[in-house]
């Protein structure tokens, strides 16, 4: 079958086991060293100037996304990781893809040069569909496949104040398609974006980076900044080693202001411009081309009434362009509007209520991908209510609710669920949750026709046709998790989940009349035959060894089995595999003398059992220096233990590439 382990992979497994062992042991022959070196090291910057924080502070950490209110990362009754902006400084990366690799529960991996699959617990591909993406509250998901574009999901790195990821359902604030996940990237207001900052950027694969933002005053309330960056990336490699033709550039620029109005009102104002061309050698070994562009908009009014008690009513307008050599030239533009309410209506009771409305339209054309109607307006009416109550003050609470929508590909659906916090210590927390959300059908799902390699005989063909009778996929998550400071230094987090999912789509043998009589066709329907269960574990952990050392480490263990039922899809071995069922990593942060900085990380995949993808180990690194206040330099390496490796083999159209070891320079500067 496809995707089988070749004969040698044994031997292949223990070199990179060997490696793994190697990365490890380097580390560890630096930790005793470290404590010597780095206490009272006179030209060291003081920890909170370099974001090393202590457990407490990061147990304290604020996150939003669980709760749709301001709450301690120790009291949310979720499996939620806060990738802070000092994480990604210090990791090195330069985009978000990159920077979700820190995640435990996320399995990110890069299919090309501008193409990543990314999902939370299991099904992925480069067009998952059970991940909700939000920037600064703004929906990014495209309704065309229920998924994400990545390569236009950007902004300027340094004005990420954090990405919080909340791994499992979060249907019943979010609505539908944060099914398995929702990631939210939550940028710094105006006023902590304050002076210029100037970077420049080069290297092996990219080529060259710039990126400049300056932020100032508007009176005495209210703040500004502006920003524009490019980068221009280079090719990365094919399955054949030779170049792989996929290199891509995009300009983008911004802006956003903040303006405290006085008397509990405050005002957002902020939009994006983007641009640019990728790359890649299609399956037919012809060269594609894709021209991405688009924009968006969004204002919000904050206002608070009194304490605990909040609304806020946003609006975003975001348009986007899309032409994919001839197969497909798409064209959309969304509105979105959102009024939320926090208040206490009786004691120990946290409300949240709000309703919204998205209208989106698209135009698509293609010489290989149809679509029937080529145009469409879709709209989705939503509400949702959520309590939480404190049953026993500082021990014991219970949170319920759910969302309610009604979309024009399902209907009526309802996401309702249950969440209990135990806090019986300070400093340790369990809890446990059940939900029920829903992935919508999409526009590809009702109204697409397009014909493809086939994935089971070579050779041969495969026509998809779209199903407007299709239904939505539908999971009952079981959630339990632990969150704690074991030790003045060292905290752990923990997370177990069983999922189980029904009617998710599948590809039915159908007749119909193939274009051509050769090669031979197979005519396939979208249906919803399949079911499956999905479990594992998910493990998080800081240890903060000295003020100037902090080490944290994570561990992912998924399975997913598909149960066919009585479906002709032979896909459903594929959707088992493309998820690798072992992640671990492991990162170090460190404040060296004379203002330098060693970051080092460590990462571990196991292979995809139905894709030709081994298991590879990658190892990061960036060493820093601040010679002035103003002025900061960075070397960074990346993959170092290999000189390549593969991390997904299946992309819509696209060669199998692999990823190079690679190395970057960077100056950057803050006035």
């Amino acid at each position: 079958m496809p995707g089988r382990i070749p004969i040698g992979r044994y031997g292949r497994m223990t070199r990179n086991c060997n490696r793994l062992r190697a990365g490890i042991l380097a580390i560890l022959l630096i930790q005793p060293i470290a404590p010597m070196v780095l206490v009272g090291s006179a030209g060291a910057l003081a920890e909170s100037d370099l974001g090393l924080l202590s457990i407490e502070d990061l147990l304290d950490l604020e996150v939003t996304s669980v709760s749709k209110r301001p709450q301690k990362l120790s009291e949310a009754p979720a499996a939620v990781t806060v990738v802070t902006g000092e994480d990604i400084r210090r990791s090195g990366v330069t985009s978000i893809p990159e920077a979700l690799r820190m995640v435990p529960g996320l399995h990110v991996a890069q299919i090309d040069g501008s193409k990543w699959a990314i999902t939370a617990r299991g099904f992925n591909s480069q067009f998952a569909n059970k991940l909700l993406v939000l920037i600064d509250g703004r929906s990014v998901y495209t309704p065309l496949f229920s998924g994400v574009f990545w390569d236009v999901q950007d902004v300027m790195l340094e004005d990420i104040d954090r990405i919080e990821v909340v791994r499992g359902p979060g249907g019943t604030l979010w609505g539908a398609n944060a099914v398995n996940g929702v990631i939210n990237i939550i940028t710094k207001p105006a006023a902590e974006t304050q002076g210029a900052l100037v970077s420049v950027g080069s290297g092996s694969i990219e080529r060259y980076f710039s990126q400049a933002r300056y932020g100032g005053r508007l009176g005495e309330n209210a703040h500004f900044r502006v920003y524009a960056k490019y980068f221009d990336r280079g090719d990365l490699a094919s399955d054949a080693g030779v170049a792989a033709n996929d290199n891509w550039s995009v300009r983008r620029g911004g802006f956003r202001m903040d303006w405290d109005a006085g008397t509990g009102d405050s005002v957002t104002f902020q939009g994006d411009y983007y641009g640019g061309d990728t790359n890649e050698i299609l399956v037919s070994g012809d060269p594609g081309e894709q021209k991405i562009s688009g924009g968006n908009l969004r204002t919000r009014w904050d206002h608070e009434f009194s304490d605990g008690s909040t609304a806020h009513l946003q609006l975003y307008y975001d348009r986007t362009q899309r032409k994919v050599s001839s197969i497909l030239l798409a064209n959309r533009d969304t509105v979105d509007l959102e009024l939320q309410h926090r208040f206490s209506p009786l004691a120990d009771h946290n409300v949240v209520l709000g309703a919204g409305y998205r209208m989106t339209a698209d135009d698509l054309s293609s010489a290989g991908v149809k679509f029937s109607p080529e145009s469409r307006t879709d709209h989705l009416v939503s509400g949702f209510l959520q309590d939480e109550i404190g049953l026993i003050e500082d021990w014991l609470s219970v949170t319920v609710g759910s969302k309610f929508e009604y979309n024009e590909y399902s209907g009526f659906e309802f996401q309702p669920s249950g969440r209990v916090l135990l806090t019986p210590h300070d400093h340790h927390s369990f809890w446990a949750a059940i939900s029920r959300a829903v992935r919508t059908p999409s526009r590809a799902d009702n109204d697409v026709t397009f014909i493809a390699p086939s994935t089971t005989s070579p050779g041969d063909f495969d026509i998809f046709n779209g199903n407007r009778s299709l239904e939505a996929d539908n999971l009952l998550a079981y959630e339990l998790g632990y969150r704690g400071q074991l030790l003045d230094s060292l905290s752990l987090d923990l997370a177990a989940y069983y999922h189980d999912y029904s009617d998710l789509r599948s590809a039915e043998v159908t007749v119909c009349s193939p274009p051509f009589s050769t090669p031979p066709f197979t005519c396939l329907v979208f249906g919803n035959e399949f079911d499956a269960a999905a479990w594992g574990v998910e493990a998080e952990s800081t240890w903060v060894a000295t003020p100037s050392w902090q080490i944290t480490g994570g561990y992912t263990y998924m399975r997913v089995d598909i149960d066919s039922r009585s479906s002709t899809d032979p896909t459903g071995f594929e959707l088992e595999g493309d998820t690798p069922r072992h992640q671990f990593h492991l990162r170090s942060r460190m404040n060296l003398p004379y203002r330098l900085e060693l970051d080092t990380t460590l990462y571990f995949v196991s292979a995809l059992k139905s894709q030709p993808v081994r298991s590879y180990t990658r190892f990061d690194l960036r060493l820093g220096w601040r010679p002035t206040d103003h002025l900061e330099l960075s070397l960074v390496g990346q993959n170092l233990f290999e000189k390549s490796h593969e991390e997904f083999a299946t992309g819509f159209f696209s060669q199998r590439t692999r990823i190079p070891r690679s190395v970057y320079g960077m100056i950057t500067f803050r006035r």
